[in-house]
């Protein structure tokens, strides 16, 4: 399952809502993580990183299962990416570092994106927005069909 680490770039390609709820996410919590506190992180901080993890492998799950792949198989990938050197390590490695609490909490401190590591909502970055909503069925007004 060496494969497993490229197959998921293409399902993060075809399924652009799964790096939107990263970015939702980030874009709802990001104050939290603008203030200092004594003890160097607060309850909010540490309840943001655990649903963040919650996201991320919530997403990567529901991509194991679709391919009948296990963790172990997706870590046999990586870790063959990384003895072979493979250019799309350097990514996976980059979103490893993210799932550590001082990583993460300094990427939403600096704002920056957990998705590609750029400065978050720049010309570089553009925010996201949402299509429009559908337009009501025909016949339909003001609540009366």
């Amino acid at each position: 399952m060496a494969e497993l680490p490229h197959a998921f770039l293409e399902h993060l390609k075809q399924n652009p809502h799964i790096l939107e709820s990263l970015r939702n996410f980030q874009a709802g919590y990001r104050g939290y993580f603008q203030v200092d506190s004594a003890d160097g992180h607060t309850q909010e901080q540490r309840s943001a990183y655990l649903e963040f993890v919650n996201i991320v492998d919530a997403h990567l799950s529901a991509f194991l299962e679709l391919y009948g792949a296990s963790d172990e198989d997706f870590v046999a990938g990586l870790d063959r990416m990384k003895e072979t050197q493979d250019p799309h390590w350097h990514a996976f490695n980059m979103v490893l570092q993210k799932t550590e609490f001082e990583d993460f909490k300094e990427m939403l401190r600096t704002d920056l994106c957990l998705c590609c590591g750029r400065p978050f909502n720049t010309p570089q970055h553009p925010d996201y927005i949402p299509p429009p909503p559908p337009p009501p069925p025909e016949g339909y007004t003001d609540g009366m069909m």
